[in-house]
């Protein structure tokens, strides 16, 4: 017969096993990480050399989960809607902050419906053109689109991307018509450009190694999207120095589901940016032309309303109507 302590004591336990005071540490079980693009370009990369190692400080398993279409939409709207545990994790893109000014109907809110985690790295993109065409710079890409209006196509990894824009930017910018076709992530960009169905993109510095194609003379880099030139192409121009003032950067970055409890979003938001300053880690993001940032979470969520802003500007600038 149990004591009047001992049946308090018990009552006690089931109460705290009840409401969670009993569980395990997290993470205690592998972990998910929506990509919403397919794999191959940029994001991919990077998702996936962040999340080895942030696997291995938090000595789980992460899987990565590619979801491309809609301009992320679909992998952005899974994230979103994931159980706040902390176990699914979401890449997130400035495609996050454009894809309101672009898509009538949002399966979710991208300023409220996401706990920021850190920014992972910047990003600015190399533009790219099959090297049949009579194009070596910006100037002629210009020259070329006005005498061939809507004629020139121009591929790019989704809706709302940082190819989409930076393409209507330059239309806006230089009065000229390009026809822009929509993929889910840059690999079948990149397949279609060699194979002559397209004859422009814009790649981003970490996505699929186009040295090989340059060098093949296959293809040919005519300018990059940054302020200042790139050292990976030192030899290759700014836009800027054709068009002064267009730049455009990019960034990826990780998020939680909103309504994850502050003790984990802050756990992974340490966990992610130590991951980041790894020498391992940076370097190889750094090789492929990328900035590594490691931020907080007020910081990329002001990041991200910053962009919201500025490119409803650019979307509304260029003329273009939600899909």
């Amino acid at each position: 017969m149990l004591t009047r302590r001992q049946a308090a004591l018990v009552g006690l336990t089931g109460f705290a096993a009840r409401d969670g005071w009993a569980q395990p540490a997290f993470p205690s079980r592998p972990i998910t990480l929506v990509m919403p693009f397919a794999a191959g370009g940029g994001s991919d990369f990077v998702s996936r050399v962040v999340a080895a190692g942030l696997s291995a400080r938090l000595r789980q398993p992460i899987t990565i989960d590619n979801r491309g279409g809609a301009g992320g939409n679909i992998g952005f709207a899974a994230g979103a809607r994931a159980a706040p545990d902390g176990y699914t994790l979401t890449t997130l893109t400035q495609n996050i902050a454009a894809n309101p000014h672009l898509y009538a109907n949002m399966p979710f809110d991208p300023l409220k419906d996401f706990h920021p985690l850190s920014i992972m790295t910047e990003v600015s993109s190399v533009m790219i053109v099959r090297s049949s065409l009579p194009i070596r710079s910006v100037p002629e890409l210009i020259a070329y689109a006005q005498a061939n209006p809507g004629k020139l196509s121009a591929g790019n990894g989704g809706l709302g991307g940082q190819t989409h824009l930076t393409i209507a930017y330059l239309c806006s910018l230089a009065g000229i018509d390009i026809t822009q076709v929509s993929y889910r992530g840059e690999g079948p960009v990149l397949n279609d450009l060699l194979g002559g169905q397209l004859g422009l993109t814009v790649q981003g510095f970490g996505g699929l190694d186009i040295k090989e194609h340059l060098l093949s003379g296959a293809l040919r880099a005519i300018a990059v999207t940054s302020a200042q030139r790139s050292p990976l192409l030192p030899d290759v121009p700014t836009v800027a120095e054709s068009l002064p003032g267009f730049v455009i950067v990019g960034w990826y970055g990780l998020a939680a589901p909103a309504a994850t409890p502050a003790h984990i979003t802050g756990l992974l938001g340490d966990a992610l940016r130590a991951t980041l300053r790894e020498p391992e880690i940076s370097t190889r993001l750094s090789e492929r032309g990328l900035r590594v940032v490691a931020n907080d979470s007020n910081a990329f969520m002001a990041i991200i309303r910053a962009d919201h802003e500025r490119y409803g500007k650019l979307i509304a600038g260029a003329g273009i109507k939600p899909q």
